[in-house]
């Protein structure tokens, strides 16, 4: 019985070095025979094989990837990609809610009081720094009178809730 010659065609490989290189190919050849007769330098894992921008599987004939005359470039992979997925974090707790700043009008009555005669009295202390002056009043906490310019600080005594400095 006679043998049948396997028909051969003919496909160029662009390698990494840019050199055009004709490879003669049969039809029942894989991609992965190209990729060892492409390889120049570089680690035969880390080229890719891409035919009119496909990437070609190693398992794949010649024949159903490349058309006769057609050219395959040889690329060499891209390292990288970020390394670990990092999950997305799942809270237990609800958010918690920021203080919101109510406005109050006419505020500045409460630093102030007026007695039957129309004499004005201060009721919270005034800094004493140089740089705040008799404008700037002193918040009035449970343990200490605080300014909030400057941030001088008198702290009430234990017994007597008088500051003393």
């Amino acid at each position: 019985h006679k043998h049948k010659k396997e028909a051969t065609m003919q496909i160029f490989v662009r390698r990494t070095d840019g050199e055009l290189v004709t490879l003669d190919v049969t039809e029942t050849q894989s991609v992965a025979c190209i990729r060892e007769q492409a390889c120049v330098d570089a680690d035969v894992d880390d080229l890719r094989l891409v035919c009119n921008g496909v990437d070609l599987d190693d398992n794949e004939l010649i024949v159903d990837a490349v058309t006769d005359q057609g050219t395959v470039d040889a690329l060499l992979r891209l390292r990288g990609g970020g390394g670990k997925k990092r999950k997305k974090k799942n809270y237990t707790k609800p958010k918690r809610i920021k203080h919101k700043h109510k406005n109050v009008k006419m505020a500045t009555l409460k630093f102030y009081k007026v007695d039957g005669s129309g004499k004005i009295q201060r009721l919270r202390k005034s800094c004493t720094h140089p740089m705040c002056g008799p404008g700037i009043f002193m918040a009035n906490h449970y343990d200490r009178e605080y300014c909030g310019k400057c941030h001088m600080t008198y702290k009430y005594d234990a017994k007597d809730k008088k500051p003393a400095q």
